[in-house]
Formats: structure tokens, sequence, C-alpha cells
């Protein structure tokens, strides 16, 4: 008996693999940004914040965190709304 679920069909290309993850990372930290400002927390604060956590969640070497002016674009955007 097989089973079809088990089988390994090659996936998507590592190009798009590392492209989805890149959106996906961003608009997670989009999300927070907008978090921190509907919860009244000081641009500088959420930036320091937001990088904080991100230096938290790659600590364990789980590929290169996104460069700093992404998550200064990011905050800028989310608190220029």
């Amino acid at each position: 008996m097989s089973f079809d679920w088990i089988q390994n069909r090659g996936g998507l290309p590592a190009e798009l693999r590392a492209a989805r993850r890149d959106a996906m990372y961003r608009a997670e930290l989009a999300e927070r940004a907008a978090l921190l400002r509907r919860l009244n927390y000081p641009r500088d604060v959420a930036r320091r914040r937001i990088a904080d956590n991100v230096a938290w969640d790659f600590e364990i070497g789980a590929g290169a965190p996104p460069p700093a002016d992404v998550i200064d674009s990011i905050v800028a955007a989310a608190y220029a709304r």
C-alpha cells in the first residue's frame, strides 16, 4: 500500500521559497508595527522593540535578518498612516 501524501513531489524552487518567506516576514513586521502604533507606542520605542524581536527571531541562525533600513521603512510606513 502506498501513501500519496508521503511522496516528495519536489516543491517550489528555492528562489520562489525565498521570495515568499521574505514577503511573509515583511508582512509580519508591518503587522507588529501597526499593532504598536494602535497601542500608542512612540515610533522610536516601536522601532527598537521590533528590532529587538527580529534579533531574537534570528539568533539561532535561521538565515540573515532583514537590514535595519528595512525595519525603519516598515515602521515609518506604519506610523505614517
